[in-house]
Parts: C-alpha cells; sequence; structure tokens
C-alpha cells in the first residue's frame, strides 16, 4: 500500500527509475523509462495514473553555473550494471537523459553493460576511426581486432585474416579449418583468426568481404570482392575445380582488373586441406554472370584471385608484387 507521495519517494530514490503508476489498490509500479525517452511505447495499465519524475532544469542550470553540480541523491541496486560494470550517477540535461550511466569493462557494451562485444559492430556507435579495438571469443576471453569503418555506406568491418603475397604458402588453407596465425597481434603481412573466433566474428555479422592492399590503399573497389553469410557461408564452403556441374555462388559486388557485377553470380572456389577461398578469372564460357577478360593462363591453371595464387596476375592488386596484401573481413551495416 503506498501514495502517490511514497511512491515518488520510491521513484525519487532509485537511479534506475523514470517514472512511476498508481494503479488499483495503491500499487506503486516503477518504471525505468519515461514517455519522452520512448513516446510510442507508453502504455498506461487500466485503472492506474502515469507521473513522470522530472528535474527542474533551470534550477539544475543555475547550480551548475555556481560551480555546484551536485547531482541527485538515488541509490543503486546491487548488480543493476552487469558483467562488473561501475555506476555513475549523472546530472540530467534534458527529460530523456538517465539518472545513471553504466560504465563497462572492456569487451562489454549497452546500457547495463548486458552485451559482450563478439566483433567490430559494437564499437559503430563511437568515434569510427579504424585501428584496432578489444572484443570477446565465445569464451569471454578478450583479444584485439583491427576495425575499418565504411563511412559512406554505413558498414563496419572486423578483419580476420590478412598476408602478403610472399606467404601464400602458409595460408593457402580453407577457412573451414582451424589454422590460426599472429591471431592475438593484428598485422597485415601474417594475421589469421583461428576458426571458432572467426565464427565468433560471422555470428555477429551479416557479410563478408574480401580486400586487396587495404594496409597501403585503404578501401579499393578494384579487386574487392563482397557476398552476404546467408548466400555463402565462407567458414564452410567448398567447391573443387574439379566437381561438375558448376554451382554458381550470389555475390554482392565483384570487381577483378576492371571487370565488374553487382548483385550477379560467379564460381568460386575451396576445398579443405587443399586450397582456400579464390575465383579462377580465367574461367569462362560457365553458366555464372561474371566472366572477366584478359585473365592469365599458367598452362592447365588459370589466374587466381581473392586466395590461393598458385597462377599469378601481377594485374591483380592482391599478387601485384611480393608484399602485396589480401585481406578477409565480416562485416554489417552499423547499429
Amino acid at each position: 500500500m503506498a501514495t502517490v507521495d511514497e511512491c515518488f519517494l520510491q521513484c525519487y530514490e532509485n537511479c534506475f527509475c523514470m517514472a512511476f503508476q498508481m494503479c488499483p489498490n495503491a500499487q506503486c509500479k516503477l518504471l525505468s523509462s519515461n514517455q519522452f525517452q520512448f513516446p510510442s511505447a507508453l502504455v498506461t495499465t487500466e485503472g492506474c495514473s502515469y507521473y513522470d519524475i522530472l528535474p527542474d532544469l533551470q534550477q539544475i542550470e543555475k547550480v551548475t553555473a555556481t560551480g555546484c553540480n551536485q547531482v541527485s541523491a538515488c541509490q543503486f541496486h546491487d548488480h543493476l550494471c552487469q558483467n562488473n560494470g561501475s555506476y555513475v550517477p549523472l546530472t540530467p540535461t534534458d527529460y530523456t537523459t538517465p539518472r545513471y550511466k553504466c560504465q563497462c569493462l572492456t569487451g562489454y557494451t549497452g546500457r547495463l553493460c548486458q552485451h559482450a562485444i563478439k566483433s567490430c559492430r559494437a564499437y559503430s556507435n563511437g568515434s569510427r576511426v579504424p585501428g584496432n579495438y578489444q572484443v570477446l571469443d565465445d569464451n569471454m576471453k578478450p583479444y584485439e581486432v583491427f576495425c575499418d569503418f565504411d563511412l559512406k555506406f554505413s558498414k563496419v568491418w572486423t578483419l580476420v585474416s590478412s598476408y602478403q603475397l610472399q606467404n601464400k604458402d602458409n595460408f593457402d588453407e580453407a577457412y573451414s579449418k582451424d589454422w590460426p596465425v599472429n591471431e592475438d597481434t593484428p598485422r597485415w603481412d601474417e594475421y589469421r583468426l583461428s576458426k571458432p573466433r572467426m565464427q565468433s566474428v560471422q555470428n555477429d555479422s551479416s557479410k563478408f568481404r574480401v580486400t586487396c592492399k587495404y594496409d597501403t590503399d585503404g578501401l579499393n573497389y578494384t579487386d574487392y570482392l563482397e557476398a552476404r553469410n546467408e548466400h555463402i557461408d565462407v567458414l564452410n564452403f567448398e567447391y573443387s575445380h574439379t566437381r561438375s556441374p558448376v554451382v554458381c555462388s550470389l555475390v554482392n559486388y565483384v570487381s577483378i582488373r576492371g571487370d565488374d557485377c553487382a548483385f550477379c553470380t560467379m564460381i568460386l572456389f575451396q576445398v579443405r586441406d587443399q586450397y582456400t577461398f579464390h575465383t579462377d578469372s580465367a574461367r569462362i564460357g560457365t553458366a555464372c554472370d561474371f566472366e572477366s577478360t584478359g585473365a592469365k593462363k599458367c598452362g592447365g591453371p588459370g589466374e587466381d584471385n581473392f586466395g590461393h595464387y598458385d597462377c599469378v596476375n601481377p594485374a591483380h592488386r592482391c599478387s601485384s608484387s611480393a608484399d602485396a596484401t589480401t585481406q578477409l573481413w565480416f562485416g554489417t551495416d552499423w547499429l
């Protein structure tokens, strides 16, 4: 049993409370959001009266101007901020400002630190500056990854593999195989996450891309491949050069030496314990949409692009020199 005044006091003293309802039988219901934060979500229960806890913004402004910026003396509940996050009381600046903030430990995000950061996606609402960021694997072990933020198309990407052409032999392993290389230290010449970490990042992503020479040229859409995970699961994809009939895979975009197409099909290859994910641009006359002109032939096999590099064409940016690099990323549209 409670009066409106008593319910107000309960809400005022609770940092989590932004509004309250008085319902039949003097029932006091504390609410963690108010009508200003989520207007469309406000539903008043029949027989209940709704009340806001609104800060006196003019008084707060006056107090702040005197240099005495005192926050309200609300109380925190144990374990409100999850995953060992800490509480910080806030002075409201408008009617939507929460009365507290959870300061999350590295690797966690969310209003209550309730979300583990599994990929660069969680950093998309931050500064969006490319660089190394910390994420958690499925064992909740922190590790660093390199994040790229595509400001033009509002996409965020997590690097999972990068290697130079001169190191291709050590990276000619299918992505379905657990083959970590320097996985705790992102680098461009020799780097690949373990299969479990790749899987963890992929699960937090909707697409993948392969880039060439990102470390020196930045993002360049010449010699570039992008597809959705639902169309090509690069971690489990398998198709052999010798297999018949030809299987065409749907991609969002592909460019090889200037030949390109969007939302089209192309031929791709990968076989566990034989060779990594790639395409052979010399394969023409297939049932697939994409065909490239000027592909190099190396006797029997044709030019390899985006990986494998048994037949190398220096005109392809990924294989243009010994220190040219190939990157695999998982990504998604940012939050």
